[in-house]
């Protein structure tokens, strides 16, 4: 990974060629983005994020894939760029995925807007799917039909959880490079002001208060928090050094488990109005 990331900091052609390769492997162009934007500014990474969009636009055109999906990804690109700037500038955390969420959130209101009969088109193409698999589980039930604002909910999330994973693997690359154990002091920080923590709860409470429509915009409203519980996680760990196989088992708990996304949660909330890493530093000594 270091070497990958020294090819892409040696030059504008290197990070260009592996932003117009890496559309093949999943996050790879959107992180070499990052990475370009964190170390050499907003200039840079608009220019290297031009090659990224490029086989997306031949795709868009060139393809019979609905084009929502291909337009959601060049949304991702476009807001791993802001929020990358973003970071260089302000080196918070928080206030990053904040933004993340919030420009996720308007890229997929202008997408809808400016593209609904594509949005239209996916929705039918989600609606067949699942009225196929209530067939086949042979459920007399009348089961969930994801309309229009279920479907932008999993797409501004997608957007957003791309951002994120971008970022994360940027700026772990750029500390790798350049500021070694930088970035994991940095994760281990992540918390959030208790204002902006109980907005993001309140966000995720009346998602799933609301219709059920509006049950997928909570992964997107709560993920700023999931990235802090996640943290508090790795710092909790590192402080009581209890070894590096429990975040596995974390990790596999967390993809396994889908109540565990949702403690997570809480958990980052109850860090951001507790502080709970001050408490765990007093019993560490």
């Amino acid at each position: 990974m270091r070497a990958l990331a020294e090819f892409i900091m040696r030059g504008r052609m290197q990070a260009a060629l592996v932003a117009l390769a890496g559309s093949l492997v999943p996050m790879l162009s959107p992180a070499a983005v990052s990475l370009v934007t964190l170390g050499r500014g907003l200039r840079d990474g608009l220019l290297v994020m031009l090659w990224g969009l490029l086989p997306l636009m031949i795709a868009l055109y060139g393809t019979g894939i609905n084009p929502m999906i291909t337009l959601a990804t060049m949304a991702g690109l476009i807001v791993v760029v802001a929020a990358s700037a973003y970071l260089r500038l302000s080196a918070s955390w928080s206030s990053t995925l904040t933004v993340v969420l919030l420009l996720s959130a308007l890229s997929v209101l202008l997408l809808n807007l400016l593209f609904g009969s594509s949005v239209a088109a996916l929705e039918e193409i989600v609606a067949k799917m699942f009225s196929q698999l209530q067939q086949q589980a042979g459920s007399e039930e009348p089961a969930f039909q994801p309309g229009r604002i279920f479907l932008l909910g999993v797409i501004g999330y997608m957007v957003a959880l791309t951002a994120v994973i971008s970022l994360v693997l940027g700026r772990w690359w750029q500390a790798m490079l350049y500021n070694p154990g930088g970035f994991r002091e940095e994760f281990h920080r992540l918390r959030f002001d208790p204002r902006i923590g109980i907005a993001l709860l309140a966000g995720v409470a009346a998602c799933y208060l609301l219709p059920q429509e509006y049950a997928s915009w909570a992964g997107l409203v709560g993920l700023p928090l999931l990235l802090g519980g996640i943290a508090l996680v790795h710092h909790t760990i590192a402080t009581y050094q209890i070894g590096a196989h429990w975040l596995a088992i974390f990790y596999v708990g967390l993809l396994m488990i889908g109540p565990f996304s949702l403690i997570l949660v809480g958990l980052g909330f109850l860090d951001s109005i507790l502080n709970i890493r001050s408490r765990l530093a007093k019993g560490a000594k």
